[in-house]
C-alpha cells in the first residue's frame, strides 16, 4: 500500500464527517455514509430511506467532492445508494475530478483559435517525425492553412491523415476549410498543395492502411509507424 493510500485511509473518518455534514446542509441528514478505498477509488455507500435522486445529490455534493479531491487527491469517487437494510444498491454513480483548464497553456489557447498556439501544438506533435509546421488561421473564412516542411517533401496522404487526427482529437470547431501543403526545407515554393472542405464526411475517413510521412519503395511494408504523441503534456 502506498504512503498516499495510508494517508487517505487514516483520513476516512474525517472524509465521512465532511460528507455527513454536507448531506445535513442539503436536508439529507437521514442518509448514513460509509467510505473505503479500492485502489485509487474512493467508494462511498449512502444508505437511507428515501434515497435522493442521484443526479441532484451529485450536484449538491459537488463542492465537497471537489474539496476532497484537492485535499486527498481522490479524483475518482464512486457513490452507491442503498435503501435502508438492503444489500443491493438502487443506484450507482461515478464522479471524476476535472481540474480547471490552464488558460495559459498552448493547448487551451489553440482550442480557442490562437494561431500561434495552433502552430506550437502542431510542431510539438510533428517533432518526432522530423517535420515542422507553419500555420496561418483566417477566422473570418474559417480557413486553416498548414504548410509542412522537412528535409524530404512530406507525403500528402500522410499529411492529410495527420491533420485529420489532430482535428478529431482537439475538436477545433472554428475550422471549416483546410489548405494543406508540403514543402522541402529551403525550397521557395511548396511541392504540393491541397484544399479540403471539412464539412464533407469524406475528409474524416481514416485511410485503409498505415502511412509513412516520407514514402519510399518499401513504405508499404512499414507496420510500426508511430502515431503522433498525445497532446496531453501541453496542458
Amino acid at each position: 500500500m502506498s504512503a498516499h493510500s495510508v494517508d487517505v485511509q487514516a483520513a476516512l473518518p474525517e472524509i465521512v464527517a465532511r460528507l455527513q455534514a454536507a448531506l445535513g446542509s442539503l436536508g439529507l441528514g437521514h442518509l448514513q455514509v460509509q467510505a473505503r478505498l479500492s485502489g485509487q477509488r474512493l467508494l462511498l455507500r449512502l444508505e437511507g430511506d428515501p434515497l435522493p435522486d442521484p443526479e441532484r445529490l451529485l450536484q449538491g455534493l459537488l463542492p465537497t467532492l471537489e474539496q476532497l479531491a484537492l485535499s486527498y487527491r481522490q479524483r475518482l469517487v464512486e457513490l452507491f445508494g442503498f435503501p435502508l437494510g438492503e444489500g443491493i444498491p438502487e443506484w450507482h454513480r461515478e464522479w471524476r475530478y476535472q481540474p480547471p483548464p490552464n488558460p495559459n497553456s498552448p493547448l487551451y489557447r489553440a482550442q480557442r483559435g490562437d494561431g500561434e498556439a495552433i502552430q506550437y501544438v502542431l510542431n510539438y506533435l510533428l517533432r518526432p517525425q522530423g517535420l515542422q509546421a507553419r500555420v496561418h488561421l483566417h477566422p473570418k473564412l474559417s480557413l486553416l492553412q498548414v504548410n509542412l516542411q522537412a528535409a524530404e517533401v512530406p507525403d500528402p496522404a500522410w499529411a492529410k491523415d495527420f491533420v485529420r487526427r489532430v482535428l478529431t482529437r482537439l475538436e477545433w470547431t472554428f475550422v471549416q476549410r483546410l489548405r494543406l501543403s508540403g514543402q522541402k526545407l529551403g525550397s521557395f515554393l511548396p511541392a504540393w498543395s491541397q484544399e479540403f472542405d471539412l464539412k464533407q464526411p469524406v475528409f474524416w475517413q481514416a485511410p485503409p492502411a498505415r502511412l509513412s510521412p516520407f514514402p519510399s519503395p518499401a513504405a508499404d511494408t512499414l507496420d510500426d509507424e508511430p502515431s503522433p504523441p498525445s497532446p496531453a503534456p501541453l496542458d
